[in-house]
């Protein structure tokens, strides 16, 4: 566990950077994977094998997962995980379809019309961790939402084991879910697959999913080429607490996040010592866990708002009152834990990590539909518009965009 000691909002910046140094991306990792991503792009299926054998150690002679392993895989499945896996679905697609925008008709004054209609991505590469962690359950984050857009392919990549098969959890949900086609390849080299295509696996629209500091490094530089989710990265939690918190609890769920791996970062803010010190003593020897004695839970608030994490835990009296000055996490859980939220209640786990949580939300509806905009004009808009465009043509120094509305009302009958 690092060490507790007593923060002031006013040391807040140089505590993140010093906490979180390890969300940067490291140029040795940028530089290793853009020469990934330019092996595939040139060298297709062929490249795709090689780095295969060289990064996970396995030869694989056929990319594509047959359908029958999905079959079989979900049949191989306990009949209380396959429960797990459908109650989830259920209770994600019921919240996705709440989320689904409507379409929008604005009727302007003068005879312009605006409307949008929200279009699914065709195409979707969804990634499913499976190296030293295997998470069948963001496969289910990312394939239900987009499903209930109305994605129409699906396709999802994951890394092989040594069966040369991805972990059976991906394939089942896959074979739930309805999503045929798997590849079993990992990494950067199934990122770069994913955005530019080879001869076995079809380019994509849009590639979602969590990954390592590899993957994540892959999205960011095939970003220009096709949409992203959002870099997810290792696990945050961040748990605001007052002296009426249960300290068994806090530790629990202080825990539960660490066990995401070394590089997860949890930190309990409280500013009663009592539970300072219990929870202190229930965590020992968790390195990745920090508890942090504050003045008030107001710096426990300015600290977290800093930190913009993942999860954030209010666990106070009055957690309603503090719920209405946040601003900056990816999911708030209400004195209940981040668990609860990232496996069962229909919330997505998906969620942006290292700061990014200050300008940006989960994965969701929006990252598989785009906005189709309409723009309708009678006579008299185009004649509101020649008042519009005619001065920002002189002052931009493009005449041809007003001549082309002049040349509408020109053709316009008297």
């Amino acid at each position: 566990m690092r060490e507790r000691r007593r923060v002031a909002a006013a040391e807040v910046g140089d505590l993140v950077r010093a906490l979180r140094p390890s969300k940067e991306l490291r140029e040795d990792i940028r530089s290793t994977v853009a020469d990934i991503v330019d092996m595939v792009r040139d060298g297709g299926d062929e490249a795709v094998r090689r780095l295969t054998f060289r990064l996970d150690g396995v030869d694989i002679e056929r990319l594509r997962v047959p359908p029958s392993r999905l079959r079989q895989a979900l049949a191989d499945l306990d009949p209380d995980v396959r429960a797990a896996l459908e109650l989830l679905a259920e209770n994600l697609r019921t919240v996705a379809a709440d989320k689904m925008p409507r379409p929008t008709r604005v009727e302007l004054r003068h005879g312009q019309v605006v409307s949008t209609r929200q279009m699914p991505v065709r195409r979707i590469g969804v990634y499913v961790p499976g190296g030293l962690a295997a998470y069948p359950s963001s496969a289910v984050m990312a394939i239900v939402p987009a499903q209930v857009a109305g994605v129409p392919e699906i396709a999802a990549c994951s890394p092989p084991g040594p069966s040369g098969l991805p972990h059976a959890g991906a394939l089942a949900v896959c074979a739930l879910l309805g999503v045929e086609e798997i590849y079993a390849v990992g990494g950067a080299q199934a990122v770069a697959a994913l955005a530019y295509g080879t001869d076995t696996i079809p380019a994509v629209d849009a590639i979602a999913g969590p990954g390592n500091a590899y993957v994540t490094a892959a999205k960011l530089l095939v970003s220009s080429r096709v949409g992203i989710d959002l870099p997810a990265g290792p696990s945050e939690v961040v748990v605001i607490a007052d002296a009426t918190a249960d300290a068994s609890l806090c530790a629990a769920d202080l825990v539960a996040q660490a066990e995401h791996g070394p590089d997860s970062e949890c930190l309990l803010l409280t500013d009663d010592a009592v539970l300072s010190e219990t929870v202190s003593t229930l965590v020992d020897g968790y390195d990745n866990i920090t508890i942090e004695l504050v003045a008030s839970l107001e710096d426990a608030l300015v600290r977290s708002e800093a930190y913009a994490p993942e999860h954030l835990e209010l666990l106070v009296a009055d957690a309603e009152a503090l719920l209405g000055r946040v601003r900056n996490a990816g999911t708030v859980f209400v004195g209940t834990s981040a668990v609860v939220g990232d496996y069962a209640a229909g919330a997505t786990h998906v969620l942006p990590t290292g700061g990014l949580a200050r300008a940006t939300g989960g994965l969701g509806l929006e990252s598989f539909l785009k906005p189709l905009q309409i723009v309708r004009a009678d006579a008299a808009g185009v004649l509101t518009a020649q008042g519009i465009v005619g001065p920002f043509a002189r002052i931009e120094g493009l005449p041809l965009h007003a001549a082309a509305v002049d040349a509408r009302l020109a053709e316009s009958p008297a």
